[in-house]
């Protein structure tokens, strides 16, 4: 059958599809899932949050990197970041950031090659600055600079191989709408103002108080003994003073005032023939004269596709077409928006010939 071309706008998979995983245990129960998905080994594998996708590494002189020191690389990386949980909870950690202390770990622990070494010291660095951008996009920041060390071992990777929804992700969402009352849910109400610290009396000879009292933009109001608030913190951020009635208590204000969210994008690009192998799902870049030990370049406008960290293949092809989907996070990303889709799809290009010669 022709390809669908169904491509995830959103959240794409099920991270760690496994029994401790709601997600997984819903899309199971429903049978949303494929078959490949739903077997018991799959469920085990421990990937650590990092799914090993056959993969292809490409340079920016315009070839495939030795895979060996992609691996040996790639491998200390993530030993580096394994490391990290050693802080949870820790008083006095070494570093404020997860930046900062792989940075410093990456200085002491790849070392100063004396004579011929020193191509094989840059590109491991290169692979390690990569790497950092992919992280950059799993933490949803700019830089790792900016994600605390301490709490960073909270972050708990379920065991299982990462998986999709055949039938699109919100087909999870559709199922649960479906097993709702008719008239459940209500879009488009904007809601005005949340009062939630008083008695409310309902109309009514047998009357209850309610202590929550939601308004509406059209007028509306419901009464409610709980409200669950599920905005983004953007919104919060914005309006927290006058949507809620009393205000928030201090604690909860300053909690929004210093969390900070970050940006990360999807770049689609479909072609008519693939030029990668069958069997590849993820094409990755690196650009070979970076290093996590030097300040990337601040010029946005001649630079920003170099925190691209590669395209991940749409799989199955039968059902997508031939697409690939960047992953793209932080300043980069957002200058990215300013662009139009002409400019994005010459950069796209212009990386894609830099990377394959």
């Amino acid at each position: 059958p022709a390809a669908s071309g169904l491509a995830e706008m959103g959240a794409h998979w099920i991270h760690g599809p496994s029994p401790g995983n709601p997600v997984f245990c819903l899309a199971s129960r429903y049978g949303l899932l494929g078959p490949e998905a739903a077997r018991e080994e799959n469920q085990q594998v421990e990937a650590g949050g990092h799914p090993p996708m056959p993969s292809v590494t490409y340079g920016s002189s315009g070839k495939v990197l030795d895979p060996k020191a992609v691996r040996e690389a790639r491998d200390l990386f993530y030993a580096l970041l394994a490391s990290t949980r050693a802080f949870q909870g820790s008083k006095e950690p070494p570093w404020p950031s997860v930046g900062q202390y792989l940075r410093a770990e990456i200085a002491r622990t790849v070392p100063t090659m004396a004579g011929g070494q020193e191509d094989a010291r840059q590109l491991q660095l290169a692979v390690l600055a990569a790497c950092l951008k992919l992280e950059c996009c799993i933490s949803g920041t700019h830089s790792m600079d900016l994600v605390g060390l301490e709490p960073f071992g909270e972050y708990v990777s379920l065991p299982g191989l990462d998986c999709t929804f055949p039938g699109g992700y919100s087909s999870l969402a559709e199922r649960l709408l479906s097993d709702l009352p008719e008239g459940t849910v209500l879009l488009d109400k904007a809601v005005r103002t949340v009062q939630w610290q008083g008695s409310f009396r309902e109309e009514g000879d047998d009357a209850r108080v309610f202590p929550v009292r939601v308004e509406c933009e059209d007028g509306d109001v419901f009464l409610a003994d709980h409200v669950i608030i599920t905005v983004p913190l953007g919104f919060l951020k914005e309006r927290h003073q006058e949507f809620f009635q009393p205000p928030l208590p201090e604690r909860k204000a300053q909690a929004i005032r210093n969390l900070g969210f970050g940006t990360n994008n999807k770049i689609f690009l479909e072609f008519e023939q693939p030029f990668w192998e069958p069997e590849q799902q993820l094409l990755e870049v690196v650009w070979e004269d970076e290093s996590p030990l030097e300040e990337p370049s601040a010029d946005l406008e001649a630079n920003w596709f170099k925190k691209l960290i590669g395209f991940v293949v749409l799989q199955p092809p039968e059902q997508h077409g031939h697409v690939l989907c960047g992953f793209i996070a932080g300043k980069e990303s957002e200058h990215m928006e300013t662009l139009s889709d002409a400019e994005v799809l010459s950069a796209m290009t212009r990386v894609l010939r830099t990377m394959t010669g």
